[in-house]
């Protein structure tokens, strides 16, 4: 059973949450407040790149503004319904990379290596430590609950085929993920006092 205080601050999310599918935007800040940090984290850890992840952090909070009415309590808490979003945004941005990346022509691929500009040293080095934050969180946790949330969140993979790729019970990957993220928020979270 978890603490008080973990749960008062789920219900409180959960409340933040309902808010903003009210149109509420002092909740809608709180919440950014509180989830854009681990958010980001996971954008940059799967898309490599910190102008990228920037790019797709807008894009799941508009799709958690969007999308807020949807939330049921019942089926996840909100931390968790969040990062299925971020996940999700940051799977399509990749789709949409990879794509983009077949369709250009030798001609093309070679104008855009021409024009790019040289990358910023402070972005990288922003990356580079928010990259380390989030490894050290991940290295915190047992090596199996590790692999199983790495297979998760940054390879695309369902709950159920980790299960079955590792041989592991579907109702295990499940506890180890949602422990893991919940472990991750709470590194990331002491990471930033």
């Amino acid at each position: 059973m978890s603490p008080p205080a973990h749960q008062d601050r789920i219900a409180e999310e959960a409340w933040l949450v309902a808010r903003i599918g009210a149109g509420d935007r002092a909740a809608f800040r709180d919440l950014y407040a509180r989830y854009s940090p681990p958010l980001f984290a996971l954008a940059i850890r799967m898309l490599g790149d910190a102008r990228d992840a920037e790019e797709v952090l807008q894009d799941i909070f508009v799709k958690v503004w969007a999308h807020a009415h949807e939330y049921d309590a019942n089926v996840s808490r909100p931390f968790t319904w969040a990062m299925v979003l971020a996940r999700r945004t940051c799977i399509d941005a990749l789709r949409k990379r990879q794509r983009a990346r077949a369709g250009a022509t030798e001609d093309t691929a070679r104008a855009e290596h021409e024009d790019t500009e040289a990358p910023d040293p402070s972005a990288a080095a922003m990356a580079s430590d928010d990259r380390s934050e989030v490894r050290g969180a991940l290295d915190a946790l047992p090596a199996d609950q590790r692999r199983v949330l790495e297979q998760v969140l940054f390879a695309g993979k369902s709950q159920a085929e980790v299960a079955a790729e590792f041989n592991y019970p579907l109702g295990t990957v499940k506890s180890w993920v949602r422990r893991g993220l919940m472990t991750l928020k709470a590194g990331l979270n002491r990471e930033q006092t």
